[in-house]
């Protein structure tokens, strides 16, 4: 199996959507009616490809012909051809797509959803004396929503038919006690707008969104178990709007399906640790790829870690500096915030001083600063005010407290932490009580602390409190991903490899 490039490349950019905000018309404002031209404008645009597509089908030699054109991933597909190149191999091609999160060259903001089409051969053959041809495809992994299927001859396109892939979903456990870790699986998102970005909804509760951008339409979603023992029930619908769209009936895009699930909650007593900040996970599209570090000739720098929380110590080592001279090592962070008129800058301190040996080596050990997590820092090795080296430190989130950690219904508790980032892709962190969204939280002003206050509610039991990764704004309008707990952070969050902060509060009774 190989790649082709495809002869009609284009990039759907998902930024240039903008303003559409539901499947619903609308004539009650000035507002609506900007979309409401903006939308007959991309109707007409729609109108002006399907009707390129049909004289490109028109101008096609060869005739493809399927034995159904609408299935799951992994269903067997029928494939039947006429009018081929007599006696001449084929290849059969399925075009699907690769999506992406464009981010700025400055490294910290956040543009919006690139997808761009991808060829990929999922089958080969020879056409007989007839110029006939008849085989079977299994539908590969990747998005949902139409695909092209094409016969090539001598890197020509003869045929095609299309194809849709319906978008499915399923959960594991169906049981456990409180805490239990629920993965919700999906194959087939879109990218399309209106089946790009899926919700999820716990007992009716907003819980946060599922997306399949950098995993070619695979997402895997993770919550907690959380409320009394019995069912609970979960609804996944998509919505480009920033929320679920519930009239799915009643919709122009009414081929999505709503899918229903029901996990049920067998003890109160939960097992396993309920307090912790999971393993750093992989960002989406490999992350942010940061300038090398600078190094005068033959000068080594290293850390004995390359991330940590704040206040464990690191080690830096350094050699090939000039001999028995004073080191001076200097931090570099950002300070200020978003929504003020000063608003942010790099800042520069010290970090900390030594001196090198008779050989111009160093070792030097250090607390991490409580500083802002998210991307690395710098460091500078410097000499009478001269950069010999640098290497990069990464600050991880961590629980600093919860207090207190139980109480009776109306205690207000405080969880701090330590190690929020401060760019357009980690700035924010969703906060969700019980799997209902509560709200957000950001940590640039205070340098990475944040402190999280809340009132306990609910019956006397163990109550989750779990902080998700988010995107906290960009140039993108539509579809609206901003400020929600983004529950397919474990692969697919842009930039930085967020973590999610699972946290709980157990509420007594007022006795």
């Amino acid at each position: 199996m190989h790649k082709f490039s495809t002869k009609f490349a284009f990039i759907i950019a998902l930024t240039l959507l903008l303003l559409i905000t539901t499947a619903c018309s609308s004539k009650s404002t000035s507002t609506e009616t900007n979309n409401d031209a903006e939308s007959k404008e991309t109707e007409t645009t729609d109108n002006e490809n399907e009707s390129n597509e049909k004289e490109d089908q028109a101008t096609l030699t060869g005739k493809l012909k399927l034995d159904k054109v609408e299935g799951k991933i992994g269903d067997k597909v029928k494939l039947t051809a006429e009018k081929l190149k007599p006696d001449e191999e084929l290849s059969v091609v399925y075009v699907d797509m690769e999506g992406e999160y464009s981010l700025k060259d400055d490294n910290y903001s956040f543009s919006g959803l690139i997808y761009n089409p991808v060829e990929e051969e999922i089958s080969q053959g020879t056409a007989d004396e007839n110029g006939e041809w008849s085989g079977e495809i299994t539908v590969p992994e990747g998005f949902g929503d139409d695909h092209d299927i094409l016969i090539y001859q001598n890197d020509e396109v003869i045929a095609k038919a299309n194809f849709f892939v319906e978008t499915v979903f399923k959960m594991s456990p169906e049981s456990g006690p409180v805490g239990t870790e629920i993965e919700i699986v999906g194959e087939g998102l879109s990218p399309k707008m209106y089946g790009s970005i899926w919700h999820l909804n716990y007992d009716n509760a907003y819980t946060g969104m599922i997306t399949g951008v950098s995993t070619k339409g695979k997402a895997k979603a993770v919550i907690r178990a959380s409320g009394n023992i019995g069912d609970h029930m979960i609804t996944i619908e998509s919505g480009s709007s920033g929320s679920p769209y519930l009239s799915r009936d009643s919709s122009a895009i009414n081929y999505i399906s709503t899918q229903y699930f029901t996990f049920e909650v067998t003890d109160d007593e939960p097992k396993g640790d309920l307090v912790y900040v999971e393993d750093v996970p992989e960002p989406a599209s490999g992350g942010i790829q940061l300038p090398d570090p600078e190094m005068k000739e033959d000068v080594t720098i290293k850390l004995d870690k390359d991330s940590g929380t704040v206040d464990e110590e690191v080690t830096i080592e350094g050699t090939g500096l000039p001999k028995t001279e004073e080191i001076t090592l200097d931090w570099h962070t950002m300070v200020g915030n978003r929504v003020t008129p000063e608003g942010f800058s790099e800042d520069i301190v010290e970090l900390g001083k030594t001196k090198t040996n008779e050989k111009g080596e160093f070792s030097y050990t250090f607390p991490i600063p409580d500083d802002l997590g998210g991307l690395e820092h710098l460091i500078d090795v410097k000499v009478n005010d001269d950069i010999y080296g640098q290497t990069y430190l990464r600050i991880l989130p961590s629980i600093a407290s919860i207090t207190p950690s139980e109480g009776p219904p109306g205690t207000l508790v405080t969880i701090e932490i330590k190690g929020s980032g401060w760019t357009e892709f980690d700035n924010a962190l969703a906060v969700v009580y019980d799997n209902a969204y509560n709200g957000y939280v950001c940590g640039f002003e205070s340098q990475g602390t944040v402190k999280l206050p809340f009132v306990a509610s609910g019956e006397p039991g163990y109550h989750l409190v779990d902080i998700y990764p988010s995107i906290y704004q960009g140039k993108m309008v539509q579809p609206n991903i901003y400020l929600k707990p983004q529950l397919t952070y474990r692969a697919d969050h842009p930039g930085t490899g967020m973590p999610a902060i699972r946290t709980f509060f157990k509420v007594t009774t007022d006795e």
